[in-house]
């Protein structure tokens, strides 16, 4: 049976968003894998030449006190000459996606007005064609991020248009993580050990925002295919009846859609996370609560808790449904570490201007050498499940500006740490 015009077409637009995906995977891990702001910027833009097959690049950045643009990075034949060189606010292609905030392709820059020629008259270069998108950190707009000429002669599409905007999200977030760890450099004399801790901490963060912009990019894309997939599964499994030799192939088909369908839903719910409501939360009440839920799953797994809550806890600013989503977490974890029976004991008191939340288990634990990378995303030591837990948990308390601390070692255990400010909403406003 020949393929439709129909199929071919949702063929090519599935490997596109695959082209995509790992284009932005691989443009993760490279600019995760610094945070050195040059060392960021030369990364990602050498992904988006190569996916592209674009001649040269350029990164520009908004100098709100001076009020013009800068050339931060150039890549490509005459990129040494750009470099430093500077435009006025809404001078050419780039100061007008930087004043606008929008982005823009030009298909033949002889026919667009608001194309400034005065960089290639004064480096040499011709440029032909462009896509340029703004740079965003928090909806305040900071630069753009520009390519040049297809190589093959050909325009720029949307869909590298909205690849380079996926890229300009986690550029955003990986510079202005990268300008932190700067002026902590430069304004505290830090050991070497703690500027190592306030580097995983960072590279953590662009990891959460990456999952972040990946979503925003692609997840449409993936979920869609995935659910034609498992309905037409499902319907040849009707169809062809229970004698087939086939069903158990479109059995292990739905299985894995479905697994694929629950981890889009996973990364979604760990983007959507990024909100916080407030309300004061009684804290004892919520535990007391989260308790009784895994009562019965802790007596059939012959599993001993032991419960030590202060009596007098105070009621802090918390979004319930996140802490409590949070708690379930590392309370089922636990009960995963036993199944053999054993003990967890779940402790609350107040510490200082924090809420200390402790749960500690008896079960196989966790190496030690696994230990500094179980917060990262798709890390699992479970042979279920892909790893966004103990994400999701970090998220949840960086969201509250609290603590998280985890101490295990193989065989001996973990526990768990959460502190969590009191009078934190207050603290915000101010």
């Amino acid at each position: 049976m020949n393929p439709t015009v129909n199929d071919m077409n949702k063929g090519l637009h599935i490997d596109i968003h695959r082209r995509e995906l790992t284009a932005i995977l691989k443009s993760s891990a490279l600019i995760n894998s610094s945070l050195h702001t040059d060392d960021v910027l030369n990364f990602a833009m050498k992904v988006a030449e190569e996916f592209m097959e674009a001649e040269a690049s350029s990164v520009f950045e908004l100098n709100p006190d001076r009020g013009d643009i800068s050339v931060r990075l150039a890549r490509g034949e005459k990129g040494v000459l750009m470099t430093s060189k500077r435009l006025r606010t809404g001078e050419g292609i780039a100061g007008w996606v930087i004043q606008n905030g929008k982005p823009m392709i030009v298909e033949d820059v002889k026919r667009e007005h608001r194309f400034s020629d005065r960089f290639d008259r004064e480096t040499g270069f011709t440029t032909r064609s462009l896509i340029c998108v703004p740079l965003a950190i928090r909806g305040r707009i900071t630069g753009a991020l520009q390519v040049l000429n297809k190589k093959n002669g050909n325009s720029f599409t949307e869909e590298d248009a909205e690849l380079l905007t996926a890229l300009a999200q986690q550029i955003s977030v990986a510079l202005d993580n990268a300008r932190l760890y700067q002026r902590l450099q430069e304004s505290f004399e830090l050991t070497e050990q703690e500027l190592k801790i306030t580097q995983r901490q960072l590279l953590r963060s662009e990891r959460s925002a990456a999952i972040a912009n990946l979503v925003q990019g692609v997840a449409h894309g993936v979920r869609n295919p995935i659910m034609s997939i498992g309905g037409f599964a499902m319907r040849m499994k009707t169809e062809l009846g229970e004698d087939s030799r086939l069903q158990k192939y479109l059995d292990i088909i739905l299985r894995e859609t479905s697994r694929l369908e629950k981890l889009v839903r996973d990364v979604k719910e760990i983007a959507g996370m990024k909100i916080v409501h407030f309300q004061k939360i009684d804290v004892k009440e919520m535990l007391t609560t989260i308790i009784e839920e895994f009562s019965s799953t802790m007596s059939r797994h012959a599993i001993r808790l032991e419960v030590d809550i202060e009596g007098h806890l105070p009621a802090i600013d918390l979004d319930r449904e996140q802490i409590s989503r949070a708690l379930r977490n590392i309370i089922q974890n636990s009960i995963e570490a036993l199944p053999e029976g054993g003990m967890i004991k779940i402790e609350a008191k107040e510490l200082g201007s924090a809420i200390r939340i402790v749960v500690e288990d008896s079960g196989e634990g966790i190496d030690e050498d696994k230990l500094d990378s179980v917060l990262d995303p798709f890390v699992t030591s479970k042979t279920t499940g892909v790893g966004l837990g103990l994400t999701m948990v970090y998220q949840v308390v960086t969201n509250h500006r609290g603590k998280l601390d985890i101490q295990s070692s193989g065989g001996h255990g973990t526990i768990v740490a959460l502190e969590l400010p009191i009078g934190l909403e207050e603290e915000m406003e101010g």
